[in-house]
């Protein structure tokens, strides 16, 4: 067993222990690197990520019309105006040409084809989850259910 005391240590025994120590720096600073690396990758932004989460809901009430706004954790089932169980959820799509959000109700089937608002192109493979900002551009009311 290898004594760590200087006083005790023979010369020889001091250069090994002192030749160990400098050949772990390196090391030692790689996987610092390493879990610094990490950890910063872990911090950034996906788009992809962003397209799909969202800090409000919206509906749009397909009886009254009424554009409605929640939280993102209330979810609503029935028009807090008209009391209808008429609502849809509404969705985004981002355009790749003048990259314009267009919002409107979810819906599926050929009628639920999407086109931008500003230059009439189709927006296939472009669906993205309104934020409340663009929820309230768009003209939606906060509910309060």
């Amino acid at each position: 067993m290898l004594i760590l005391d200087a006083n005790v240590l023979s010369a020889r025994n001091r250069d090994r222990v002192g030749l160990a120590t400098k050949n772990m720096f390196p090391l030692f600073q790689i996987v610092i690197a390493g879990m610094l690396a990490l950890a910063l990758a872990g911090c950034s932004r996906h788009p992809e990520r962003e397209a799909i989460e969202t800090d409000a809901n919206g509906y749009f009430c397909q009886q009254c019309r009424a554009k409605i706004l929640t939280d993102r954790k209330v979810f609503l089932e029935k028009c807090p105006k008209c009391k209808a169980d008429a609502l849809v959820e509404v969705v985004g799509y981002r355009c790749a040409h003048d990259h314009h959000l267009t919002l409107r109700p979810k819906v599926s089937g050929p009628e639920g084809a999407a086109v931008c608002e500003q230059c009439g192109a189709q927006l296939d493979h472009a669906l993205v989850q309104p934020h409340r900002d663009d929820l309230l551009a768009w003209g939606a009311t906060k509910a309060v259910p």
